[in-house]
């Protein structure tokens, strides 16, 4: 072989060489631009989408011990509330099919909230609000139109001993009624929620 041929055969190789380092580069950036690509896209603003939550409507509303006009459920991770004056839940019995109704507005609110790891009641009855778990989002039932839409409906009625007919308390049975829940950015309504039920002593 010519020392001629020698660097033509080697020039040949360092174009090969550098043809794959080049096309190697390339394809490297390529992935790099989809794993970007997917990570922006995996991740948003930090608003949590949400259309719906279940509360189990057998359970019982919860308040804390000195009432101060707040009243929630718990489950696991997530809280609905309901701040409302505890004349909400006056000890007087309703007429068949025509609840106490409240309209939803600043005296009057329904939140939703979702925190970062599982709360309890005890959450909402510290005499000053924990530093943890953290609020991650919260939805605002919107103000109520007076007979149309954001309404809270109580059903109160006597709570008796089945062996003496005494009074023994009174259970409220709360309904929403035509409730819009908003973050600012989206919302969602219900028709119908079915709260659950409150009880009061005598």
């Amino acid at each position: 072989m010519t020392y001629k041929k020698l660097i033509l055969q080697t020039a040949d190789y360092l174009k090969i060489i550098l043809y794959f380092c080049f096309k190697y580069s390339i394809m490297k950036k390529f992935i790099t631009l989809l794993v970007c690509a997917f990570i922006f896209n995996s991740c948003d603003d930090g608003d949590i989408s949400l259309d719906t939550f279940n509360f189990d409507p057998a359970a019982s509303i919860n308040s804390c011990s000195i009432n101060n006009g707040l009243f929630f459920k718990v489950k696991n991770n997530e809280a609905l509330i309901l701040k409302t004056p505890i004349t909400t839940f006056a000890n007087t019995v309703t007429a068949v099919n025509s609840p106490r109704t409240i309209v939803i507005n600043s005296s009057n609110q329904v939140i939703y909230r979702l925190f970062n790891s599982i709360i309890s009641s005890s959450y909402f009855c510290a005499s000053l609000p924990p530093a943890t778990p953290a609020v991650v989002d919260e939805w605002n039932a919107s103000d109520g139109i007076s007979g149309a839409s954001g309404l809270i409906q109580v059903t109160t009625t006597q709570i008796l001993n089945p062996t003496t007919n005494a009074i023994t308390g009174y259970n409220h049975y709360v309904v929403f009624k035509n409730i819009t829940f908003s973050n600012g950015v989206n919302t969602f309504t219900y028709e119908n929620y079915v709260y659950g039920n409150y009880v009061t002593t005598p």
